[in-house]
């Protein structure tokens, strides 16, 4: 099933790039790795608004429970100070803990770092706690960054070419090189949909056999190079 969902994704994208030729096709895909590269830059100033409204932050800590994660190995580390953990027994409790990717390298890096002292926390269970609100945050500000600023160069995008002359096409292999844009633009856009996988499996961890069964969904999920840019705190 969710190869077929990746695969009709892909295919629509081919095909835009096909009715709208080549050089619209590898603008559309230069806007969306524009807009992305933005969203990437800006997502931290978005998070962190939401992090200033208290409530709401708080209410995030309590749902995405991180100690159960840490429960797996010892119920006693939870409140053990990350300064006491040591590099073989951290990556003993994330190993056994079975995080959804990012989650698990973000946890790693922010206790070797220590990135929350500043804020007080010390124990390894705020650290696991903090360090998945605050990647899930930054995911979902890029996203919606992201879309933000598609929508509005793509807008900018079709008022030019719905224009009097319109873009250029290719006398020769315009059908050829629009379609291969476009299943790279399709490639790139599926890559972008599957940042969503780890915060759903946070939330419901069984969802993780769709992507086990999937060939597809394993790629774009545990290959997925964009998911490993996004900041984790």
């Amino acid at each position: 099933m969710v190869d077929l969902v990746i695969l009709l994704l892909v295919a629509i994208a081919l095909l835009a790039g096909y009715y709208r030729g080549v050089v619209y096709a590898a603008i559309s895909l230069g806007l969306s790795v524009l807009s992305f590269a933005l969203a990437l830059l800006l997502c931290t100033t978005l998070s962190g608004a939401v992090q200033k409204r208290q409530n709401l932050y708080e209410m995030m800590l309590y749902y995405f429970e991180g100690y159960e994660y840490i429960n797996e190995t010892s119920v006693e580390l939870v409140h053990v100070s990350v300064s006491q953990i040591s590099d073989r027994e951290l990556n003993v409790v994330v190993k056994n803990a079975n995080m959804p990717s990012p989650f698990d390298q973000a946890v790693t890096k922010n206790v070797k770092k220590q990135v929350y002292e500043r804020r007080g926390i010390y124990s390894l269970g705020d650290y696991f706690n903090q360090t998945i609100v605050d990647t899930v945050l930054n995911i979902l500000s890029l996203l919606v960054l992201f879309l933000l600023l598609r929508l509005f160069l793509g807008f900018l995008l079709r008022l030019f070419d719905f224009g009097a002359a319109g873009l250029p096409r290719l006398r020769q292999f315009d059908a050829l090189f629009s379609c291969s844009i476009g299943l790279l633009h399709g490639i790139f856009l599926v890559f972008l949909l599957f940042m969503l996988v780890p915060l759903m499996l946070v939330v419901v961890p069984r969802l993780s056999t769709f992507i086990d069964d999937s060939v597809l969904g394993g790629f774009f999920y545990r290959g997925n190079l964009l998911l490993r840019m996004v900041p984790t705190v």
